[in-house]
C-alpha cells in the first residue's frame, strides 16, 4: 500500500512540475494581423450568425483558411491564431489560452 502511494505521489510531483504549453497569443496576433485582418477585420466577428461557436470550430476555420490561402502554417501557428481569435473576438474559452 505504501509503495502505491509513493508511486502516485511521485507521479503527481512530476505532472505538477511539467510545464503546460500555452498558446503564444502575441504570435497569434502577429500572424492574424499580417495574414487575416485584411479580409477579417473585427467587424467580421460581430455578425449575428457566427460560423464558429466553440474553440474547436474557430480552430477548424483557421485551419481551413490558412490552407485556402496557402500559408502552410504548422500546428502551433494554427493554435496560436485560433487561441488569439477565440479569446479576442469570440470571447469563448479555449484550452490553450
Amino acid at each position: 500500500m505504501l509503495s502505491r502511494f509513493s508511486v502516485l505521489a511521485l507521479l503527481a510531483a512530476v505532472l505538477a512540475s511539467t510545464p503546460v504549453l500555452a498558446a503564444d497569443l502575441e504570435r497569434g496576433k502577429m500572424l492574424y494581423e499580417n495574414h487575416c485582418r485584411m479580409c477579417h477585420d473585427s467587424v467580421a466577428f460581430k455578425r449575428d450568425e457566427k460560423i464558429a461557436h466553440t474553440y474547436d470550430e474557430v480552430r477548424a476555420q483557421v485551419m481551413r483558411w490558412q490552407t485556402n490561402t496557402s500559408l502552410h502554417w504548422n500546428a502551433e501557428d494554427i493554435t496560436n491564431v485560433a487561441s488569439y481569435v477565440a479569446k479576442t473576438y469570440y470571447r469563448i474559452p479555449c484550452p490553450d489560452c
